[in-house]
């Protein structure tokens, strides 16, 4: 048998599609404190280091239990893990928008998107590439989330202001520079970001004590996804 050297871009593990923001949360943690751990934990890891150590060899124990069909045992460390990363980070969300092989060829590269959910889009011509069915059929251009591209069709202007110890915004969606139609807005969905943190109802929200706060903007339509990020001055 003969063999020759190849350089893949990628290895490839098996990782639940509803665990990926986690594992990719993980990851940041590792890159945000790989080397004071490696320095730190030659003789006593602090806590937090100790923790970033913890949800690793928590996550793949999760894994496992899922692949052993134990939901529920899978489901209360998953838990777990998510409530040491906010722990660790003190609240503030470390996901980022990023791009993920999702094909045991590594074939697709889909763009996730976390928040409450995963949420995966991939482009129309990627997809026609699959032998298979893999339950998506939204489409996104594979830029980075924080910097949508140029030629995107849907965009959106949001006029905030704070109002009674409450963030008010009004939202205007566009496709190709047109507004959008009343009967195209029931396709519009769209989340919010407070300095860094995900807020699922703006009403509810109290806003901490400071003189700007950054709020930021995700809007999705029809499988298209955009963002703007705005400064809004509390005094």
């Amino acid at each position: 048998m003969n063999r020759r050297e190849i350089t893949p871009e990628y290895v490839y593990i098996t990782i639940p599609a509803e665990y990926v923001c986690v594992y990719h949360k993980i990851l940041a943690m590792l890159s945000d404190y790989g080397e004071e751990m490696l320095k730190d934990c030659k003789a006593n890891c602090t806590d937090r280091n100790s923790g970033v150590i913890e949800c690793f060899n928590m996550f793949n124990a999760a894994v496992a239990a899922k692949h052993l069909g134990e939901d529920k045992k899978a489901e209360l460390i998953i838990n777990y893990i998510k409530a040491k990363i906010n722990q660790i980070y003190k609240g503030i969300d470390n996901s980022t928008g990023f791009v993920f092989p999702i094909d045991e060829n590594g074939v697709l590269k889909a763009f996730v998107s976390c928040n409450d959910r995963p949420r995966f889009f991939v482009e129309d011509d990627d997809l026609y590439k699959l032998p298979q069915n893999l339950g998506v059929n939204e489409n996104y251009s594979l830029e980075d989330e924080n910097n949508p591209a140029l030629n995107n069709p849907f965009d959106f202007d949001c006029e905030a202001e704070y109002v009674n110890e409450r963030i008010v915004t009004n939202l205007k969606f566009t496709y190709n520079k047109f507004p959008l139609r009343e009967d195209e807005l029931q396709y519009v969905t769209y989340e919010f970001y407070v300095n860094g943190i995900f807020v699922p109802d703006l009403t509810d929200y109290e806003v901490p004590g400071n003189i700007t706060v950054s709020l930021r903007v995700v809007a999705y339509f029809r499988g298209l996804v955009n963002n703007h990020t705005y400064a809004i001055n509390l005094v």
